[in-house]
């Protein structure tokens, strides 16, 4: 709020572990001499910060980090990207008042005295102009999705490294990407209690992730995943199902996104990349409809193609359609039950989907 961050003389990316950075607000420089202001230390282990989160449980709960801990995972992703952080500035469309934006778009930079823009682009319209190849992007699906209609930027103006997470990126958003700004975006898996824990580039399409160093991952026995990083306080417990590979994991869904219907272990995840593998879909919901015996409902985003087919059908039949396009790669207990199609798909901050919003559009069809 106003604040002024100086850093020390003679700053250069390169160690981070000897930079202390005085914090000058504007109020204290307009009430006192400059030659009276005196700065003490801060005690890395005992100041934090404290991040408000629904938690991986869905628990509202709070999580404290100290000035220690988001140094130490500057040092890791200056270490992992640190060659690709161009001189800046570092540009962004998410927010500091989330662990991702504070790291990636206002603390590594700063320790790697590299220049950050304070301001943050809702739209693409206003942040595109500033780019250049010096330039890096801190970003999520919920705007790396939404290029469709601008123009690609000219290469000489591409951005040297674009960062997104919230969310895995569809392999089609990441190509879309790519041929947008003449790169992959790089996608970090993390969350508040864990930190960033994992990284990887769509080079083939929907590739595994990639631990950072020093990060040790293992399963318990429904296979959801527990980390524990330089950052973090002991082993975190997460909500994630994973494939552990040698050199990081496979993300298979969240444990409450596979459900049983019909008897039958279904993964949510698997039905919408089944439909959004058809040509007539762009983006796919599929949540569990209230009440017993389970069913599913899905909300769809669909692609030009979709849309044209879809008047021609009318939305009963073209559904009709769709289930049994999907009939060849999925059991009956997978396929959805009740449609509804929109404009796109909503999300909350970070681009996180809003699986609230999505089950209110599905009752809105009853």
């Amino acid at each position: 709020d106003g604040a002024d961050i100086t850093l020390p003389p003679n700053t250069r990316p390169g160690t981070l572990a000897d930079l202390t950075i005085p914090i000058v607000n504007d109020a204290l420089i307009a009430t006192a001499p400059a030659a009276s202001l005196a700065f003490t230390e801060l005690d890395a282990n005992r100041n934090k910060i404290t991040f408000h989160t629904s938690g991986s449980t869905g628990a509202p709960k709070l999580i404290d980090k100290t000035l220690d801990t988001l140094q130490l995972e500057s040092e890791t992703l200056h270490r992992a990207f640190g060659p690709r952080l161009g001189a800046g500035p570092v540009h962004a469309t998410v927010s500091h008042q989330h662990l991702y934006g504070l790291a990636f778009r206002l603390l590594w930079p700063l320790a790697a005295g590299v220049p950050f823009d304070a301001r943050t682009d809702a739209v693409w319209e206003t942040l595109l102009p500033k780019l250049h190849a010096a330039t890096s992007i801190v970003s999520s699906p919920a705007h790396l999705t939404r290029l469709a209609g601008l123009e690609p930027i000219p290469q000489s103006h591409a951005p040297t490294l674009i960062l997104s997470a919230g969310a895995p990126l569809s392999t089609e958003a990441a190509r879309t990407a790519q041929t947008f700004f003449g790169r992959l975006p790089t996608e970090i898996f993390g969350s508040t209690e864990t930190g960033a824990i994992a990284t990887r580039r769509q080079h083939h399409g929907d590739e595994p992730w990639t631990s950072f160093p020093d990060t040790e991952i293992r399963t318990d026995s429904q296979d959801r995943m527990t980390v524990r990083t330089p950052y973090t306080d002991g082993w975190q417990q997460t909500q994630d199902v994973i494939e552990p590979l040698p050199t990081g994991f496979r993300f298979l869904g969240r444990v409450d996104r596979i459900v049983k219907v019909e008897g039958k272990r279904v993964s949510l995840p698997a039905i919408e990349s089944a439909l959004q593998s058809l040509p007539l879909v762009e983006e796919a919901a599929v949540i569990t409809l209230p009440g017993l015996p389970t069913r599913l409902g899905a909300v769809l985003v669909l692609t030009p193609k979709g849309q044209t087919e879809q008047v021609a059908l009318g939305v009963y039949h073209f559904t009709r359609h769709l289930r049994r396009l999907l009939s060849a790669h999925l059991e009956p207990a997978g396929l959805p039950r009740l449609w509804r199609i929109a404009d796109s798909l909503p999300t909350r901050a970070m681009g996180k989907r809003n699986d609230a919003a999505i089950a209110a559009l599905l009752q809105a069809t009853n």
